[in-house]
């Protein structure tokens, strides 16, 4: 076995890229001359010791111990390279389980320490770190299990630190005055912590301070409080909720990805010299691009002090007086992968959110500051409905649409032992038309709620229960309507253009046919509860989500149903208009039959073909028109139909006016007047000959 090693060895110095050895031996160690990240360091690599060789005559400047079996390392196992060593490298120490407290102590030219995967180091010993060199510039323990952070306080007092890191550990929690150094990089990435006390870093001077990948489930206003010199933090991938802003002033670059707990922002006003924001909702970046309509409170006091500013300035009389306040700075770094020692520049006074100078106040808008993602086509920065007359129309055609459907459903069954197959489809079409209905107004009700400051109730809306509850009606409604409508169509087809035959819709088949369409339409509304599109992607719940190629073909499914439908009930219209005699046609009083087939068919085209034009367009990628005006098309002139069809198709028939009055005479609604109106508007319908309307079968004696 011995012999295998020592063979594999040599194999990995004549391979490597890194550096070039220059002698391996027996013991499973090599030197070799690092021409790396190193250059010009010798280098003692060890595979799999027991115990840390000893080479005499050499000059060691780098320390690699790679899956060693060593327990402890102490300083008296490396007391005979302490003159001349500079980094210690300690990679995949399973068994590695102690350090001693001086096990760094006397080493003037130390300058990193990484330790990597030492699965059984769970505790460092609180001084470690008490006797450090000036030159030790970074520190690198990943993948351990530490459950504590020792005491920092000796690192980057003479010198700041370049890095400090403690990725990959077993922190849960940090304490009050947990961490005080000084750093450019402070890293405690993919740890388990969840909570973060107040003044944690108490007394710290950190540049960049990445806490990305822990739980934050438990963060306190002071949290990052008493940190000096934050210009960059990282709290992406986690699970906070609220992100504190005290200590927050002086920093430039905020990321918040991949945190879809954090619900709402604060302030762009918390964060002073914020140059570059990358979050997880676009609507955020609406909220610091109007900073008035987020937070109306502190922005009036930033108007208030501007006012207040410029009074000054006028009293004061200096032309170009620049005043600042004195208690905000902005401390400025260089590239922190640089390593230039000296990255903490000497503060630049700076207002913060204001460049004021006398007679020139300008607002730092936040318009200049670079937030990602950015609001997109889908989630543009406005209101739910984005016009006051969209606001008022909605309103309007929701509750004409509710009211008038409620009508048809009261009339329709009440008069349930008349099973026809007409009155069955019909209520089917209302019932249709009537969650429409109940779309809009839930959709009206949230924009009145969220109207000028919608991008504060854009989370809560667009991923809560309302926005899935809502899409998945306007989504069923619409699917059941056009289903609804075309087998009405097809029965009024057969009602005429086979008035002979006998082998007509009937009301079982009517019934077994509606099934397929409950069914289907359920179908559809669900799938994007179920992951194919979403009803999440923009502010009116509809399933605009075309990244995946399921949720393309799911939206060409719905546009292809809707163009199928309009051609059918086209195509049956014209035969029925054409089927009609020409006295019939031309007679006094009955061309209002070409009249109502061609508003029928003129309602539907007008609110089905603009939406399917433009959807088409969008999938083919060609978009014709934005989300802003695409939301006339989906959210007035498409529900229309809802509004439309109730008096189309039913309310204003000869038939249901004699239902509405026997209605009201059964309950008691009529007066005598209205009784006497029934029985004479009665007796004029059943002795004038009319015409049958295109609405309605015509009976056998018509037929004849």
């Amino acid at each position: 076995m011995a012999i295998i090693v020592y063979l594999v060895l040599w194999g990995i110095c004549l391979l490597s890229v890194e550096g070039r050895y220059t002698m391996c031996m027996a013991d499973r160690c090599c030197l070799r001359n690092s021409t790396g990240a190193w250059p010009h360091k010798i280098e003692l690599y060890c595979l799999g010791v027991d115990n840390i060789p000893v080479v005499y005559d050499q000059s060691i400047n780098i320390l690699t111990l790679e899956e060693s079996n060593i327990r402890e390392f102490t300083g008296d196992s490396i007391s005979l390279y302490r003159q001349n060593i500079t980094d210690i490298i300690l990679s995949n120490l399973k068994n590695l389980v102690t350090m001693g407290s001086s096990a760094f102590k006397n080493i003037t030219g130390l300058q990193s320490l990484y330790i990597t995967q030492a699965i059984s180091l769970k505790e460092l010993p609180a001084d470690i770190f008490h006797d450090i060199p000036k030159s030790f510039l970074v520190l690198r323990i990943k993948k351990a299990n530490l459950n504590k952070i020792p005491d920092l306080s000796h690192l980057g007092s003479l010198t700041p630190m370049h890095t400090i890191e403690f990725e990959g550990n077993k922190l849960f929690t940090l304490p009050t005055n947990a961490i005080k150094t000084r750093a450019e990089q402070l890293l405690l990435e993919y740890n388990s912590i969840f909570e973060i006390q107040n003044w944690a870093f108490n007394g710290s001077e950190i540049a960049k301070l990445s806490l990305k990948g822990n739980y934050l489930t438990s963060l306190h206003d002071h949290s990052f409080e008493g940190i000096t010199n934050l210009l960059s933090i990282d709290l992406s991938d986690t699970a906070m909720q609220i992100l504190p802003t005290l200590g927050m002033m002086s920093i430039e670059k905020l990321w918040i990805e991949n945190t879809p707990s954090l619900t709402k922002i604060p302030s762009i006003y918390s964060f002073g010299n914020l140059k570059e924001a990358y979050l997880t909702y676009s609507f955020h970046c609406c909220a610091f691009h109007f900073p008035a309509k987020h937070d109306y409170s502190t922005d009036s006091i930033v108007q208030a002090n501007i006012q207040t500013i410029q009074k000054n300035c006028e009293n004061s009389r200096i032309s170009n007086e620049v005043l600042v306040n004195p208690t905000m700075t902005n401390w400025k770094t260089d590239d922190i992968d640089n390593y230039d020692d000296e990255f903490f520049h000497e503060p630049a006074k700076s207002t913060g959110n204001l460049d004021v100078v006398c007679g020139n106040i300008t607002p730092i808008t936040k318009l200049s500051v670079k937030c990602l993602p950015r609001p997109d086509a889908l989630n543009p920065c406005e209101d739910i409905m984005g016009f006051y007359w969209l606001r008022l129309c909605v309103w309007l055609v929701g509750v004409t649409a509710l009211l008038g459907n409620m009508v048809v459903l009261l009339v329709m069954i009440r008069k349930r032992a008349n099973k026809s197959v007409p009155r069955f489809l019909m209520c089917n079409l209302a019932f249709a038309d009537f969650c429409t209905a109940i779309y809009l107004l839930l959709l009206a009700w949230q924009d009145l709620q969220s109207s000028d400051k919608y991008f504060n109730y854009a989370y809560h809306w667009q991923t809560g229960v309302g926005c899935k509850v809502g899409g998945f009606l306007t989504v069923f409604s619409s699917q059941l309507s056009v289903f609804a409508l075309c087998l009405l169509t097809i029965e009024r087809w057969f009602s005429i253009r086979r008035a002979l035959y006998t082998n007509k819709l009937t009301f079982p088949s009517a019934v077994k046919i509606m099934a397929i369409g409950w069914v289907y339409s359920l179908a559809m509304a669900s799938l994007p509860l179920m992951g194919i599109s979403s009803y999440s992607t923009t502010s009116i719940c509809l399933p605009m989500d075309a990244t995946q190629l399921s949720s393309v073909c799911y939206i060409f499914t719905l546009l292809l149903f809707a163009s199928g439908a309009f051609v059918l009930m086209l195509f049956c219209y014209v035969q029925i208009y054409t089927s009609l005699s020409y006295e019939t046609r031309h007679a006094s009083g009955e061309a209002c039959i070409a009249r109502k087939i061609f508003i029928l068919v003129g309602t539907n085209f007008a609110c089905t073909a603009p939406v399917i034009f433009f959807a088409f367009t969008a999938l083919l990628g060609f978009p014709l028109i934005d989300v802003t005006k695409s939301k006339i098309l989906l959210v007035f002139f498409y529900p229309i139909n809802s509004c439309a069809n109730p008096f189309l198709y039913t309310i204003l028939t000869t038939s249901f006016r004699r239902d509405i009055v026997s209605t009201f005479t059964k309950f008691g609604l009529c007066s005598n007047n209205e009784k006497k109106y029934k029985v004479i508007y009665s007796t004029q319908t059943n002795n004038t000959h009319r015409v049958t309307p295109v609405h309605r079968p015509i009976s056998t004696s018509q037929q004849g």
